[in-house]
């Protein structure tokens, strides 16, 4: 009787440690039993890190980190600086959709080999982090088309508001114009300023060209390679004067909408190369976000 009685509590006890153990991995981890993938909360914060570098150099990186229901994106240098920092509402659905995305990403990302997180060369791994009722940290190189990390990387895009895809990053090609104002509108006739930014190859910055500059422009900048042998060799910025340019050509995007006056004393264009390219033209403005792009310009 005495035994009888023994067993059960053994039992008991032994099942009640298993279970509390159980619950406790699970509330860890807050796994979906038969999938091995997370269950996220709302409130759960969704970052990924995306580094820009090459075979020649490393560049930066992107940074993109989603909340219950905001979307920030910032971008840093190699020197640390800081050339956006871009904050928007997120919508609810984009939310469900980034977070279905990151649950079936943390089961993919448990079951690579050390090998298949790095299957190419020449290109960085992209970093996920989560944090709140779920902690995850890992970095996978995004070089196969239908992977969840893929898929996870191009919901975060779509969800990013449209300035974000126009921003100015160090491995653009950008021109940049300004004419001076005639009776009613540029003098299409007067040579036109012109500065040409070209992408950044090495861990030097990016490349600039000029035309039509103010008198000493460019004396503080080293000479530049005339790498195309036609003569027009671009200057190496170094990072911090490519911080700058960046950082102005960014807030002169992100705020074209409040852009424009009646004083003006010329026009500029920004210009972003590729193909298609994209122009935007505005008035240069006193005070303004338009004027303090051309005098940073200007003042290299």
């Amino acid at each position: 009787m005495t035994r009888t009685r023994r067993m059960p509590r053994a039992r008991s006890t032994a099942a009640g440690a298993l279970l509390a153990a159980l619950a406790l991995t699970l509330g860890a981890c807050s796994l979906l039993p038969g999938r091995g993938a997370p269950d996220l909360a709302a409130s759960d914060v969704i970052t990924l890190h995306i580094t820009s570098a090459g075979m020649f150099g490393y560049f930066g990186g992107a940074t993109t980190e989603i909340d219950a229901d905001t979307i920030s994106m910032r971008y840093r240098l190699p020197n640390d600086a800081v050339i956006y920092d871009l904050t928007e509402e997120l919508e609810a659905g984009d939310r469900e959709r980034i977070e279905e995305a990151a649950e079936k990403y943390v089961a993919w990302e448990k079951t690579l080999s050390e090998k298949e997180r790095t299957p190419c060369t020449d290109i960085p791994s992209t970093g996920v982090e989560i944090s709140g009722s779920v902690t995850h940290d890992s970095s996978v190189q995004d070089c196969g088309d239908d992977t969840p990390l893929r898929d996870l990387r191009q919901r975060v895009d779509d969800a990013e508001p449209e300035p974000a895809e126009h921003l100015a990053h160090p491995l653009d090609d950008w021109t940049i114009e300004i004419r001076p104002w005639a009776e009613d509108g540029p003098d299409e006739s007067a040579p036109v300023e012109r500065y040409v930014l070209t992408k950044a190859q090495h861990e030097i910055g990016m490349g600039i060209s000029a035309e039509n500059t103010p008198d000493g422009w460019g004396a503080g900048l080293a000479p530049g390679d005339d790498e195309d042998g036609d003569g027009t060799g671009s200057a190496p910025l170094g990072w911090d004067a490519t911080g700058a340019v960046l950082t102005e050509i960014n807030d002169y995007l992100l705020g074209r909408d409040q852009l424009g006056c009646g004083d003006q004393t010329g026009e500029i264009r920004v210009i972003k190369q590729g193909d298609p390219s994209q122009t935007w033209t505005y008035r240069l403005c006193p005070g303004q976000q338009s004027e303090v792009l051309a005098e940073t310009l200007r003042s290299l």
